[in-house]
């Protein structure tokens, strides 16, 4: 089963199904990483710029892997 989130990157709004993401890195700062399926693409997400989808990345990156970020 899918699951999509919609997030605000760089004024765009895009709407990505996060088990077609490969990996995430977590940056020091909190920052959360990934590149789009087309590998054209990487979005940076953080806690200040968009709050909600910060929050939803971090849910499912933490009921996927059982760790705690």
């Amino acid at each position: 089963m899918a699951y999509w989130i919609k997030i605000t990157y760089e004024r765009n709004n895009y709407v990505i199904d996060l088990d077609r993401i490969p990996a995430f890195c977590q940056l020091p700062n909190g920052r959360i990483s990934f590149a789009l399926p087309d590998g054209s693409t990487t979005i940076v997400v953080n806690q200040q710029s968009d709050p909600d989808g910060y929050q939803l990345l971090v849910d499912y990156i933490e009921k996927q892997t059982g760790f705690s970020l």
